[in-house]
């Protein structure tokens, strides 16, 4: 399981957060700015309107005020009421008091006005240049934040077969049916999707392949030796009779291992409760095993398994145990940690490990060897372990949950 730090969409949403907090940082720093600009821009244009009059206070009042608003500036008659001061910083102040003419400054919502105090007489201009540049920086942000979004969201949709893709995966490492469809995307994350798929459509097709090679060969195998069978039970006991009663009980055997073999490697687990006492006795009977040749207590508790399966597994394991004992009968004990099948007997003559594989027999005795590697690869398909030790002459193999 991918840790939260260590996720894609992590580092996107984290790149988004990142990109959203700068790009908030930017816009109130140009607002800021844009704010300071103003401030600049309004004590320039009271600076201009006072020089302006200053050099205009020998004309007429009409050409004074055609010059202002050649300027920029029109004359009014008084404020309006909704109009309030604007507090300048200390240093615009100060700039703005050199001028001979003492300038305030209002705002409205029609825009900036300036009354002009000189001689205990006041006048009133309304800048008519005035443009509010606030839309500028507004229209920027939400650009650049849609911008942002659609990439986010964008990159988002793109990266979400990515799930999609690991719970497929997931699925079928479980031995779950998936149903994967081709992406129709252009992008590195559609292709390797479309490689899975194509891999495993290519597996689903060898895999339906050895499936018909496999069923084809047990079918035609069980025809001759149920018919050998058949006619060695009509004819008359003899040495070679029973000979050839064993030889065909023995094939019929090993057909059932590869159908086995078969199921495991089909990923169909089919998990119920069961009792794990009838799991033995089926196990048992299957063997054609007498209750005298094993022993078990304790086993009436409900585990979660594939019963055919697991079945399987204990068969070939007391089937081991058995063939391989000194003396009866096998030993089966249950916890809720594990179940263990011990027998007496002689020390292995190769490592365990090799033991567990496909096609190793102990004894030679011309069988398949497949006993041990069925219950291991059934413990495997069901998340258990097969532990083996062997200690004062008797051998234990446990399947762990």
């Amino acid at each position: 399981m991918i840790s939260r730090r260590h996720s894609v969409f992590f580092k996107l949403h984290a790149f988004f957060a990142l990109a959203l907090i700068i790009l908030t940082l930017l816009f109130f720093s140009a607002l800021k700015e844009q704010e300071h600009q103003k401030y600049r821009r309004l004590v320039h244009r009271s600076m201009e309107l006072s020089q302006t009059l200053e050099s205009l206070k020998n004309h007429t009042c009409e050409s004074q005020n055609s010059s202002l608003l050649i300027a920029g500036f029109k004359e009014i008659q008084a404020l309006n009421r909704h109009a309030k001061e604007v507090t300048l910083p200390l240093q615009m102040q100060q700039t703005l008091q050199r001028t001979q003419l003492h300038v305030i400054i209002y705002q409205d919502e029609e825009g900036i006005s300036y009354a002009l105090i000189r001689d205990h007489c006041t006048m009133f201009y309304r800048d008519m240049s005035e443009k509010n540049t606030y839309y500028f920086v507004w229209l920027l942000f939400f650009t650049l934040f849609g911008g942002l979004v659609s990439m986010y969201l964008l990159l988002w949709r793109n990266l979400l077969p990515l799930k999609q893709l690991y719970e497929q995966i997931t699925r079928y490492g479980e031995g779950k049916e998936i149903h994967p469809s081709p992406n129709t995307g252009k992008d590195e994350i559609a292709l390797i999707s479309n490689a899975l798929f194509d891999a495993l459509e290519k597996q689903r097709r060898l895999k339906s392949s050895r499936e018909l090679f496999l069923r084809n060969i047990m079918h035609e195998l069980k025809t001759p030796i149920t018919k050998g069978k058949l006619i060695v039970e009509l004819e008359e006991e003899r040495p070679n009779i029973l000979l050839l009663g064993k030889l065909f009980s023995r094939l019929d055997h090993l057909v059932h291992q590869m159908a086995h073999v078969e199921k495991m490697h089909a990923f169909a687990l089919q998990r119920q409760d069961v009792n794990l006492s009838t799991l033995i006795t089926t196990a048992m009977e299957n063997l054609l095993l007498e209750n005298t040749h094993v022993n078990f207590s304790g086993c009436n508790t409900p585990i979660n398994v594939d019963p055919k399966l697991f079945t399987s597994a204990l068969q070939n394991l007391l089937d081991n145990a058995v063939r391989h004992a000194t003396t009866l009968p096998v030993l089966v004990t249950w916890s809720n940690k594990n179940i263990c099948i011990q027998n007496s007997g002689e020390p292995l003559k190769r490592p365990v490990e090799e033991a567990l594989q496909a096609f190793v027999t102990e004894r030679g005795e011309g069988g398949l060897g497949l006993g041990l590697y069925i219950a291991q690869s059934v413990c495997e398909l069901h998340n258990f372990q097969l532990t083996y030790h062997y200690e004062e002459g008797i051998h234990t193999f446990c399947v762990e949950f």
